[in-house]
């Protein structure tokens, strides 16, 4: 899972259901509008502002959580009066005299060594040690083959039920091509991937053809053996040989026979107590 999944988990806890869940993507945002869409802002703050002031995220997420994803993005200049309203727990919006208090859990997330910035001056070593009350490390989605297919198949649902369309299965092919790639862009770029495919696509069933116009590299043409028939079981020979292809992968390999990784392990371990 990805780390906007994992803070959603946190925050979807017991009692928290209906609490607002607020999230901030710290890269797309300048440093001159961070601080107003963190904090909001003021009447007659801004030339041209709204007539009443804006609410910022922090207002907005009253009671619930603000996700900041890409937490080292925050400009260093704003991370103290970050630091100031954790330690406070209130706030004054941008060109606002009033103190507001602030009832939130912040849950932040970073893909840097912080040790590395806070040495380098690009991060704030108080406000790291304050936000790391506990941490939870999610590895590269590439590292995490297992997730891969289950995760597409959530999404690609999702997408298809959205757009009113059929699409609910990934074929064994489309599941090796799926493997098969590096994913540089994490859970994001498998969620924007299959979103492309419910767009572009019809049919009950994802194949390898479907992700060809979103997928580029070797991935993308990764040939594959044509599928078996479903009254066809393959012997061991044919998983040895699927393992060998997939360089040792074996939930890669159970892609590609079209069988569960937990059918495949079960294949193995009765051919070695025999």
């Amino acid at each position: 899972m990805g780390k906007e999944i994992v803070a959603r988990i946190i925050h979807y806890g017991p009692n928290q259901a209906a609490l607002p869940f607020v999230d901030i993507n710290c890269t797309a945002l300048s440093p001159g509008l961070f601080e107003s869409e963190l904090f909001g802002y003021e009447a007659g703050a801004y030339t041209g502002g709204a007539g009443r002031g804006g609410r910022g995220k922090l207002d907005i997420a009253q009671g619930g959580t603000l996700f900041l994803d890409e937490l080292a993005e925050i400009p260093v200049e704003l991370q103290a009066k970050l630091l100031r309203v954790i330690e406070e727990r209130s706030f004054y919006r941008v060109g606002g005299l009033a103190k507001i208090a602030t009832d939130i859990r912040i849950v932040a997330a970073a893909n840097i060594d912080f040790e590395e910035h806070i040495s380098r001056g690009l991060f704030r070593k108080d406000l790291y040690y304050r936000l790391r009350v506990g941490s939870i490390v999610v590895p590269p989605l590439r590292k995490r083959p297992d997730d891969i297919v289950p995760l597409a198949r959530m999404f690609l649902r999702s997408f298809a039920k959205k757009r009113g369309k059929a699409l609910a299965e990934i074929s064994p092919e489309a599941a090796a091509v799926l493997l098969a790639h590096a994913w540089p862009g994490n859970v994001r770029e498998l969620r924007n991937a299959m979103e492309w495919v419910s767009v572009m696509h019809d049919g009950a069933e994802l194949v390898p053809g479907h992700l060809a116009g979103f997928l580029s590299g070797p991935a993308a043409r990764t040939v594959v053996a044509p599928a078996r028939s479903r009254t066809s079981r393959p012997g061991l020979a044919d998983i040895d040989a699927a393992i060998a292809a997939s360089g040792g992968n074996k939930t890669e390999a159970a892609a590609r026979l079209g069988m569960s990784i937990r059918m495949l392990h079960y294949r193995l371990k009765n051919r070695s107590a025999s």
